[in-house]
């Protein structure tokens, strides 16, 4: 009998991912994009792909975070464009406002099946101002 496939890492699939890029396509080119818990890096990726001008890539797993930086070597990312952070994804947040960095335009968050989510979309909400910039949708 086979096991039951690992619930560590569930990738965004492509159709959502071609969903979600079709939805941010006129407010994608020149965006700071965020990926919490990023896996391999694909939706970050594919923001680069379609004209973001930064995404910075937030994993957990060292493991993945290599991962990462390899799928980035592969698409020929330029280092200005990408920063890759390996920590837990409330951890990345709290430092990014602290730091009181360039606001993001995006910030997308698929976490692991047994992740507590709502900590972490409850400080995006209540720390937005300091995390995203200000524009009209």
């Amino acid at each position: 009998m086979k096991s039951p496939p690992s619930l560590e890492t569930r990738p965004t699939s492509d159709r959502l991912r071609e969903t979600l890029f079709n939805i941010l396509a006129p407010r994608i080119k020149g965006a700071r994009f965020l990926d919490l818990c990023a896996g391999s890096g694909a939706v970050g990726i594919e923001g680069l792909s379609r004209g973001a001008a930064h995404a910075t890539f937030v994993d957990l797993s060292r493991r993945m975070c290599a991962l990462i930086e390899a799928n980035l070597q592969t698409v020929g990312a330029a280092d200005g464009e990408v920063e890759v952070v390996s920590a837990p994804a409330s951890e990345a947040l709290q430092r990014r406002v602290k730091k009181e960095g360039e606001p993001l335009d995006i910030i997308f968050y698929d976490p692991p099946y047994e992740t507590d989510y709502e900590g972490v979309l409850d400080y995006i909400g209540e720390y937005a101002a300091g995390l995203l910039a200000e524009t009209e949708w």
